[in-house]
């Protein structure tokens, strides 16, 4: 089968692979679609290390094809998002309904969850990003990692509910809470950004500030009504754009969606005694965080989310119903289609700013 290697920081090409057989409690899919997310070119960068070569890809869509002995949940046939997120419901943070922090999971080893690869070439082991590896033709998922949605809905738009999209709506849904008649700042309009800001509006936010150094990006937000407000960060104040808006108290929330040098200070400066920050991007492997100790004096709450600290076999389906009813624009976000042979292009117009959200096209 075809799938994007990459044999370390920067050398990414389409291979030809062996084609993976499922094992114990692991299902094959035909991958239909998958979004091109920041978190690989975190690691096909190298800013995030991984073992190499390793096909990337996480956020995959498609259809079950095979299932390996003891899959119970699943069928040929199925449609399903992928999630990064796989809970193994067994473990202490499993039971305290807390799956983002399963500790039956190891986060980038590169390796299946019984410690082996399942994919190769020739007989050369090759690793697979985060238990999916979906910028192939066909994957192997552990079926905990696996959610079944309704087959008729578009595989293309919903892919990105695997990680980037269920990221933002899930720090605005589920994290925070954000609550009706509140206002937000989102630091960061790329897809995820673009994804909280859209939850905030499901959960009632009426005022929504998008802030983006593209200030194209910021606009975008406003276009598609997922924000009120937009503040170019290369020229404007943004704590002082934000006070403006608020009528000099402060956001009720602040979420980084970004996650460089001072990102993080500017959402926190950004709010108000007894608001709620989230931290949610991670452009760079590690950014420290210089904090006035009165800012949480002042009741500030400060914390963060995986994968939007949802449960995916529960919200996942959820998403996707709202998506069909035409409560969450998820087709909004998209802005630019790709096929496997354009993912190192899709990986560096991403890196370049020149899309919000691309997705991988493999099935219509």
């Amino acid at each position: 089968m075809r799938a994007v290697v990459c044999r370390g920081p920067g050398k990414i090409a389409v291979e030809e692979i062996d084609d993976p057989k499922p094992l114990e409690g692991e299902v094959k899919l035909r991958i239909a679609a998958v979004g091109v997310c920041h978190t690989d070119l975190n690691f096909s960068s190298g800013n995030v290390p991984v073992p190499f070569p390793i096909v990337l890809g996480h956020e995959g869509a498609g259809v079950i094809v095979e299932v390996g002995p003891g899959v119970r949940g699943l069928r040929p046939g199925d449609h399903v998002v992928c999630s990064i997120i796989g809970p193994c419901e067994e473990c202490f943070q499993c039971l305290r309904d807390d799956p983002a922090l399963c500790e039956g999971a190891p986060m980038f080893t590169g390796k299946m969850l019984d410690g082996t690869t399942r994919l190769s070439k020739g007989g050369e082991p090759i690793h697979t990003l985060h238990y999916q590896g979906s910028f192939a033709e066909y994957a192997v998922v552990p079926e905990r990692f696996v959610t079944k949605i309704r087959d008729d809905a578009p595989l293309e738009i919903v892919c990105g509910l695997a990680c980037g999209v269920t990221t933002g709506l899930g720090a605005a849904i589920h994290r925070a809470k954000v609550e009706p008649g509140s206002s937000v700042v989102v630091i960061g309009s790329g897809g995820v950004g673009l994804s909280t800001m859209m939850g905030a509006r499901f959960r009632g936010a009426t005022t929504v500030v998008a802030v983006d150094r593209i200030a194209r990006k910021a606009r975008k937000a406003v276009e598609l009504g997922f924000a009120t407000h937009a503040v170019d960060a290369s020229v404007d104040d943004v704590v002082r754009a934000v006070q403006d808006v608020t009528r000099g108290r402060g956001a009720d929330y602040a979420f980084d969606a970004v996650g460089v040098p001072g990102t993080l200070e500017q959402a926190i400066a950004a709010t108000r005694p007894g608001a709620t920050v989230v931290v949610i991007g991670r452009a760079m492997g590690s950014v420290e965080l210089r904090v006035e100790t009165s800012a949480l004096l002042r009741h500030r709450t400060l914390t963060g989310t995986f994968g939007g600290s949802v449960h995916p076999r529960r919200h996942l389906p959820e998403f996707v119903e709202l998506c069909m009813q035409g409560r969450l624009d998820l087709a909004g976000i998209l802005d630019t289609r790709y096929t496997l042979d354009e993912a190192p292009r899709a990986l560096d117009d991403l890196h370049h700013g020149r899309v919000t959200r691309g997705v991988i096209v493999l099935e219509n």
